[in-house]
């Protein structure tokens, strides 16, 4: 059976009730079961690049080239923010904006959201500062083996504009006018 929606797929992997113990599958699980289909129904293709953890030269989880060149690169976080020193050395420290993923994609147990790395970026240090006594937090670049400020997705989401946000569903009806909302914001990063 197919994942219907991002709510049914918050429900099934992500509630540990319902996981009887288990751990949350991860990132990679929700890129395989639920995103790559539906960026396959929008793109027509099947991205070059999957998860390619410790490929430095690729940019993002799911990575699309087109004649030989990067094309469009997804970051996705399910659950929480974790960075490592390379990647937040080179997407939230460096403002050189050629090295960053195209876009951001966050699932946690309030909803899920889509959005330039930019606006994730902007989030994301805003968040870090949220916290009692970070209020001037500005990104430094961290020695290797180290990680940037672990955060949810879920304290991510109210940083974000809000119309990239959202929410998770538990009524079905709902659910699927949210995963029609949410297709729509997917195709525009996507396709940009």
């Amino acid at each position: 059976m197919m994942i219907e929606t991002y709510s049914s797929y918050i429900d099934t992997y992500l509630v540990q009730p319902g996981r009887e113990n288990r751990p949350v599958p991860g990132e990679h699980h929700f890129v395989s079961a639920y995103l790559v289909p539906r960026i396959f129904e929008i793109r027509g293709k099947v991205p070059e690049y999957i998860n390619p953890d410790g490929t430095k030269s690729i940019v993002g989880d799911v990575v699309y080239y087109d004649a030989g060149k990067h094309q469009h690169g997804l970051e996705v976080k399910l659950g929480t923010v974790r960075l490592t020193s390379g990647e937040f050395n080179s997407w939230i420290v460096s403002m050189k904006t050629s090295g960053w993923p195209d876009s951001f994609i966050g699932i946690g147990h309030k909803g899920i959201t889509v959005c330039s790395w930019r606006e994730f970026r902007r989030a994301y240090i805003a968040l870090v500062r949220s916290k009692k006594g970070n209020e001037k937090w500005t990104p430094q670049e961290l020695e290797p083996k180290k990680y940037g400020p672990i955060r949810q997705v879920d304290g991510l989401l109210p940083h974000l504009d809000q119309s990239v946000v959202f929410q998770y569903e538990s009524e079905p009806h709902l659910a699927v006018s949210a995963e029609a909302e949410f297709s729509k914001s997917l195709r525009s990063a996507i396709d940009s």
